[in-house]
């Protein structure tokens, strides 16, 4: 027990906290995923998508010391694709996927992305992709609002054009597939 002191300071000041913590958060460290797993995630979701499927994928920056994400541009585009994720009501399927740390995607770890030399070939984010089943159909880079309504408005353009013979897609056992290093050391054409 501390005797209690006449003075106001010395002893009576000590058992109390110099700084109050009730503001602070406490938030659960976990691991974050790194830009492989991240890509496993991205080519299941690929993978359970169908043939007829349409899906509006949306590849950011991943989160990086409490903010939405290291990319700048990622974080400008974010109220788009807020308020178009709160309006959007149509058939289209959309999903976000990270990438991974500015790091790993900047090739300063192991090596390349995965989502720079694999499909889907990204160069810039955040890109926005139209898939039809596994078919990589239409994108844009830095997207806002309007260019989101605009690929989801474009499915439905697609599919009238498939009804009526206008557009036939390559089935997914037509789709070519290159190994990036293929494309890399071929010889041009003189």
């Amino acid at each position: 027990m501390i005797p209690r002191c006449s003075r106001r300071g010395s002893r009576q000041n000590l058992v109390r906290p110099l700084y109050h913590f009730s503001h602070l958060r406490i938030m659960s460290i976990s691991k974050t995923p790194s830009d492989e797993e991240l890509y496993a995630k991205f080519m299941e979701a690929l993978a359970n998508n169908e043939s007829g499927d349409w899906i509006l994928a949306v590849f950011e920056g991943s989160p990086s010391k409490g903010m939405y994400s290291w990319c700048s541009d990622c974080v400008a585009a974010s109220r788009d694709l807020s308020s178009f994720l709160e309006e959007y009501t149509g058939d289209v399927k959309v999903s976000q996927f990270k990438v991974g740390t500015k790091d790993e995607w900047e090739d300063n770890v192991i090596g390349p992305s995965p989502f720079r030399v694999k499909f889907p070939f990204l160069s810039d984010l955040p890109t926005a992709i139209l898939f039809n089943g596994k078919l990589d159909v239409a994108r844009f880079i830095a997207p806002r609002k309007e260019d989101l309504l605009y690929l989801s408005n474009r499915a439905t353009t697609y599919e009238n054009q498939k009804a009526n013979g206008s557009w036939n897609p390559p089935k997914g056992t037509e789709i070519p597939r290159y190994k990036p290093a293929a494309l890399l050391n071929r010889k041009r054409r003189e």
